[in-house]
């Protein structure tokens, strides 16, 4: 006869089998949306932080729930060596009470800091270490680590410690921050930023990597036909302008007019409304 405890602990094992071969299978979805070049992904911005603090761990969650394809999160590094997430030089927008540089604390003390709900009260997210904000993505979305420090050496071996290569990769404008990137993990992906569309190619020829971040300033035919003839996604941004437009009036319409031209990797901060647009927009 089987006692009522080992009834629960069945339960608990089925249940969390369960869980995981959901989130195996979300990741499955959105590898696959990644390798296809006509298959839109969604990014959020800092995670979904419509409700949530930026770059908390509660934000990170929500941006899953939604069904996002990659969270880009913003990574930089304390005093003694520990990665967090924080986009600002300081923590004085996104805190409740601390001020100053994050690179200038200890983990110990930007552990105890508290970060701000989006009207401004205190909420009860704390600044999260890379490592948990990866914790909590594995096998389940991509991450897009838009790295604000030069100091990878930090965050190269969490990303090798928790066997995320295949599901992280890393952003930066600056050329020689990746190429630091690459001589620690060879098989890092990574996301260059081109300026022009000449960059592209100079990318291709330095990189090959599997994505570029472009602007609308040179989002244009021939940069895009560059990009397809070297294989590589294209992300553009509706943050601001676009992303404004939307939420005064979410119109299909207006996500059209961004990703016809052809790039197949939005950023966004109304990201309820492009996870939808992507549904329907890859199911055509």
């Amino acid at each position: 006869m089987i006692s009522p405890n080992m009834n629960f602990r069945i339960f608990l094992i089925t249940f969390f089998l369960l869980l995981s071969a959901g989130a195996q299978a979300q990741l499955s979805s959105i590898r696959l949306r990644m390798e296809h070049p006509d298959s839109l992904v969604i990014a959020s911005h800092r995670a979904a932080h419509a409700v949530y603090p930026e770059n908390s761990l509660a934000s990170i969650r929500e941006a899953i729930r939604l069904g996002v394809d990659i969270i880009e999160i913003d990574v930089k590094v304390s005093s003694d060596g520990v990665p967090f997430l924080l986009h600002d030089g300081t923590v004085n927008r996104t805190a409740v009470s601390a001020r100053g540089p994050l690179e200038t604390m200890t983990a110990e003390q930007i552990k105890k800091v508290k970060l701000k709900n989006t009207d401004g009260t205190e909420s009860d997210q704390y600044i999260p270490t890379l490592r948990e904000a990866l914790e909590l993505a594995k096998g389940k979305v991509y991450v897009d680590l838009d790295l604000k420090t030069e100091k990878v050496q930090y965050l190269v071996p969490i990303v090798k410690e928790l066997g995320m290569a295949d599901q992280v990769f890393f952003f930066d404008s600056d050329w020689n921050v990746l190429d630091h990137v690459r001589s620690l993990m060879p098989e890092a992906q990574l996301m260059p930023r081109a300026y022009s569309t000449d960059d592209i190619y100079k990318i291709e020829k330095r990189f090959a990597p599997a994505m570029v971040h472009i602007d609308p300033s040179f989002y244009t035919n021939k940069t895009m036909k560059a990009c397809r003839k070297y294989g590589m996604k294209t992300w553009i941004n509706s943050l601001g302008g676009t992303d404004g437009k939307i939420a005064a009036n979410p119109d299909p319409k207006l996500a059209e007019q961004l990703v016809t031209p052809g790039a197949k990797m939005v950023q966004t901060d109304e990201v309820a409304f492009w996870v939808s647009f992507r549904n329907t927009a890859n199911a055509r």
